[in-house]
């Protein structure tokens, strides 16, 4: 038996019928739900197998990812497991959110008030030392600092890692919102699985869903698609205008080219800072910026804004797609251009080690019509 794409998707196909699925090209449609899903098997072997999971629907401004990962006695086992991880998982969020099942109220701010619902998935476990009673154990712990960390998204998907080896072996916390790891509030995870002393292998996996009410939502022109499209684009032009010997003219075209003044200088401002922090390791990067605001000095947190860590993982993948004639040579062009590379320059001449590195906000000084978003 092959355990291959069109395995799982023949396998989601029979277990969501209840939910008018049928398959369409490379993905599962929930016509109850107005979703779709196209997983992708990253890794097989005899008793593992890592799924990765995209999930679609029209409601929706970007999709949610999710990678489900499980041992078994055999592939096919292994394969369910992980299969049977992403139903109970996420998709029980999905559902409640998308029949609106179950919702809380809860609020932010961004550039003024947000409101939210917010539904909140099971606790998935393994091992029977460390049940939960308690759905919202993280989420009380966590709200406040996740408050902080989302902005004008349509919806946001928080994802909670936990695990404890047992007998003192290793312990591992995470939490992602979008997909991006938060360093600080993993560890906030990472300290509360370190408390459970079970004596065997432990584990939790949670997803919390926001959606945002639309009467707070500020409509925001670009999907991560669109982003990518505009980076891509903008790294081609840089490495022409880098042949051409006329780097100094790049922001000028590259604002004409885009024709959004606010998204020209996030792409010029935040690709190289993207390559430092995806290239450099052992470093601590802030988890915010800061941005001079005609005078007024105002501070983010990267996960708040629309663009940061998209152009991140864009820029990441325009690297390796093909499309630049000399990659390594545009990559290292930028990543020299970089703050942080100059910081980190500064400290390691200064004799520091990289991984005692914890770098500070670095400070973007932006046009007097730019817009945060």
């Amino acid at each position: 038996m092959t355990f291959d794409n069109n395995y799982i998707i023949d396998d989601l196909n029979k277990c969501y019928k209840e939910l008018r699925s049928f398959v369409s090209g490379d993905r599962v449609v929930l016509s109850k739900l107005n979703v779709a899903v196209k997983p992708e098997v990253y890794q097989l072997k005899e008793q593992m197998a890592t799924i990765g999971y995209h999930i679609y629907s029209p409601q929706w401004k970007n999709e949610i990812f999710e990678v489900s990962s499980s041992l078994g006695s055999d592939t096919k086992t292994a394969v369910g497991m992980a299969q049977g991880g992403f139903m109970f998982g996420i998709m029980e969020a999905v559902q409640a959110m998308m029949n609106d099942i179950n919702a809380r109220e809860f609020d932010s701010d961004f550039n003024g008030l947000h409101k939210w619902k917010l539904y909140i998935g099971n606790v998935v476990a393994t091992g029977k030392e460390v049940a939960v009673d308690d759905v919202k154990i993280y989420w009380d712990v966590l709200k406040d600092e996740i408050a902080k960390r989302i902005g004008n998204q349509d919806i946001c998907y928080i994802k909670i890692y936990a695990a404890n080896g047992g007998d003192g072996k290793f312990v591992t916390g995470e939490c992602r919102i979008n997909n991006n790891k938060i360093d600080s509030l993993s560890k906030i995870v990472e300290d509360m699985a370190r408390t459970w002393g079970n004596k065997k292998f432990a584990s939790h996996k949670q997803f919390f869903l926001l959606k945002q009410e639309e009467e707070s939502l500020k409509e925001y022109p670009y999907n991560n698609a669109d982003i990518y499209d505009a980076v891509e684009k903008s790294l081609m032009l840089y490495e022409r205008v880098m042949n051409d010997g006329k780097k100094d003219l790049y922001f000028q075209v590259l604002e004409e080219f885009l024709g959004d003044d606010s998204l020209a200088q996030d792409i010029y401002n935040f690709i190289p800072e993207a390559f430092a922090e995806f290239s450099i390791e052992g470093v601590r990067f802030s988890e915010s910026v800061q941005f001079d605001l005609r005078g007024n000095v105002r501070t983010f947190y990267k996960s708040q804004l629309a663009t940061y860590y998209p152009i991140l993982n864009a820029a990441a993948g325009v690297l390796d797609s093909g499309v630049l004639k000399a990659p390594q040579k545009v990559f290292e062009s930028l990543l020299y251009s970089s703050a942080s590379v100059d910081a980190i320059k500064q400290a390691v001449d200064d004799g520091s080690k990289l991984e005692n590195l914890i770098l500070t906000d670095t400070l973007f000084n932006v046009s007097d019509d730019y817009t945060v978003r």
